[in-house]
């Protein structure tokens, strides 16, 4: 079984399962569910055959299901595709470890009746915690003794004999025995499947042999395979003495696309090193491989670039530090945060996190101009166009123009000009009709993404940040036309998003058939985002009404801490009762920018709150309580930190503020 798999699973809550199996599919007898045609001239071909499905008493290759357990409970079964692919549902899981162990049955009637199931390999256990080799492992590497020597493959035109020895084994009353030759290329194919006799065989095949050798000894129960018997014979490592003889190094390279297959592959030398082509080159995931089970004992990512969003502790995900084995959100980098973190290395002078952060989002970057709305730490090639949101798109088109300032402009061995003119091209396919920019597209119903959706809303935030983009971009490049579609963005906020009795923006709203329709709502943001936007524009009159109605209904102290800062929602704005009042990190720091703008000591006062809460390693909680009613969790985040860098900068401290300048 090929891991991860994300958890934890909540008990009693719906899961979907979804996996790959490491084996060998396709067989001298052909795939499942279909046979080989042997007639001379058409070989290499199949027909559908039903029959192929179970191995019914060792005369074909069979199927194969995972099950899926609680505490030896089973919770479903499913059937391994052709693709070696699995998924399956359950809709109330139960709480406890889960093991997933890959199986066979003999014939159909056994898989029905679930059996006289036929284990296969070593399971898949939530306790070994197998891929989450980052911060924990346990399984331990014990040699197992080698059967097979002296192998040999000789091609005479078109077929292909493969020759050695096969030490002596022990041979356990009721099972058989096979020698099963695969040939491993991009993927590893069954290539023969033969009787095993201790001593010398041969095996020949009428047809051509490619790729790198493997031979198990395999045991079979009612025909189906259970177990590999000692050690696999890999090419690869019998080549090299000095080599683990089933161990092996795989590189896979993730910046392009990750093959089903490694990019690289060299056995496992016994001094420790190791070192592989890197074809192509970039940024790889290096992993210490057993030859035969395919289990990874330990692994290696490349760092991308990007940066993780949130460092979710176990305590956190509901599970005990014992039990927690892997939560997909840690490695999940929000581009938005992406975008604020670099503006920070730029302010801070971080020349080197700076590129290797811009590097990174070039490589993200979709070929629409695009940025997806979140990105996975390690697989950084993925491009996401199916989830876009406009606010987190226009924040990294605006890092990348600071970094194309003349300032900056030289730390970057690639530019971002190119990067930048595509993105606000982008932007622009989504005015609307009331020359706002409408949310993105994509939405999630379940674990479901469809990506065809259209998000029918316009949001001050997101276009506050195309605002700054366009205005940012026809002063650095002279454009009159970016100049003219700032104009049109800000007619727009001043008319549509524009609360003239409260002072103040609306959250956001609908364009429907061009009539303005605001969601009457209210948030921290469109009061200091926009304050320091209508600080820009002039008003500023109108930016002290909205700093004002801020620090009046938004500044919160917890009571149990006596810990102070920001909150993100009020019921009163529009928000649903028993929404928690408590302090915001990333939305504080921004609160500072725009309080500094007007009163810089102020500013700085209430920045000694807030570092009150700063974690031991820097980082800062999302918010200090979790609020479940808007989704607000407290998990160490990134983006507090960030913040946290720009909110520290302008008048009455030692850095330009480079931001919203």
């Amino acid at each position: 079984m090929k891991g991860p798999l994300y958890f934890p699973i909540t008990p009693g809550r719906p899961v979907t399962f979804q996996g790959t199996v490491d084996v060998p599919f396709v067989s001298l007898y052909g795939p499942v569910g279909v046979r080989l045609i042997a007639d001379k001239g058409r070989s290499g071909q199949f027909l559908p055959d039903p029959s192929t499905h179970f191995a019914e008493g060792g005369a074909n290759w069979g199927s194969f299901f995972v099950v899926g357990s609680v505490g030896g409970v089973t919770q479903f079964i499913a059937r391994v595709h052709g693709n070696t692919t699995f998924e399956a549902s359950v809709v109330s899981p139960l709480k406890g470890n889960w093991s997933f162990q890959l199986v066979s049955y003999a014939t159909a009637a056994d898989a029905l009746a679930d059996t006289h199931r036929i284990l296969i390999g070593h399971p898949w256990l939530e306790s070994e915690r197998p891929g989450d080799v980052r911060q924990h492992y346990v399984a331990d590497y014990v040699p197992s003794a080698p059967l097979f020597s002296d192998v040999v493959l000789r091609v005479v035109g078109g077929s292909s004999t493969i020759t050695g020895t096969l030490r002596a084994f022990t041979v356990n009353q009721p099972f058989t025995y096979r020698i099963l030759v695969t040939s491993e290329s991009d993927v590893e194919h069954a290539w023969a499947l033969e009787e095993a006799k201790a001593g010398s065989f041969s095996i020949a095949k009428p047809y051509a042999f490619g790729g790198r050798i493997k031979l198990r000894l395999i045991e079979l129960e009612n025909g189906c395979a259970r177990r590999v018997v000692g050690q696999v014979w890999a090419e690869e490592n019998a080549a090299v003495h000095s080599a683990w003889p089933d161990l092996r190094i795989e590189y896979r390279c993730i910046t392009t696309t990750i093959p089903v297959s490694p990019t690289s592959v060299v056995p496992a030398s016994r001094d420790g090193t190791w070192s592989v082509p890197l074809v192509p080159s970039g940024i790889g995931r290096v992993s210490l491989v057993d030859a035969n089970t395919k289990r990874i004992y330990g692994e290696y990512t490349m760092p991308s670039g990007l940066l993780r969003s949130f460092n979710v502790p176990a305590a956190e995900a509901g599970q005990t530090i014992d039990e927690v084995y892997y939560d997909a959100f840690n490695d999940v980098c929000f581009l938005y945060d992406q975008a604020v973190a670099l503006i920070a290395f730029l302010q801070l002078g971080e020349r080197d996190a700076a590129r290797k952060l811009v590097d990174a989002l070039l490589v993200v970057q979709n070929p629409d101009g695009s940025f997806p709305f979140a990105n996975h730490q390690s697989i950084p090639f993925e491009h996401n166009t199916g989830f876009i949101r406009i606010g987190a798109v226009a924040w990294v088109c605006y890092a990348l123009l600071l970094a194309d300032t003349p300032e900056f402009r030289g730390w970057f061995d690639r530019g971002t000009a190119n990067a930048v003119r595509d993105c606000l091209d982008f932007l622009l396919t989504y005015r609307n009709s009331l020359g706002l920019l409408d949310g993105g597209k994509g939405r999630y119903v379940g674990t479901a993404l469809h990506p065809d959706f259209v998000v029918p809303w316009w949001s001050t935030e997101h276009n506050i940040d195309t605002w700054w983009c366009f205005e940012l971009a026809a002063d650095l490049y002279g454009s009159a036309s970016y100049r003219e579609a700032a104009g049109k963005i800000r007619a727009a906020l001043e008319t549509a998003g524009w609360r003239e009795a409260n002072g103040i923006f609306w959250q956001g709203g609908n364009a429907a058939n061009g009539r303005n329709v605001p969601d009457g709502q209210h948030a921290l943001d469109v009061m200091s985002w926009g304050g320091v936007l209508l600080e820009k524009w002039g008003k500023s009159d109108a930016a002290a009404v909205a700093i004002e109605r801020m620090l009046r209904l938004y500044h919160v102290t917890d009571q149990p801490t006596g810990l102070s800062g920001f909150t993100t929602f009020l019921p009163l704005d529009g928000y649903p009762l028993g929404t928690v009042l408590t302090p915001w990190y990333e939305g504080s720091f921004g609160a500072i920018i725009a309080i500094r703008t007007r009163d810089p000591i102020r500013a700085n006062n209430l920045m000694a709150e807030l570092v009150r809460a700063q974690n031991a390693d820097g980082s800062y909680p999302y918010a200090l309580r979790t609020d479940p009613i808007n989704e607000i969790q407290s998990f160490p985040s990134l983006i507090g930190a960030a913040w946290n860098v720009l909110a520290y900068s302008g008048s009455r401290t030692p850095y330009r503020r480079v931001l919203w300048t």
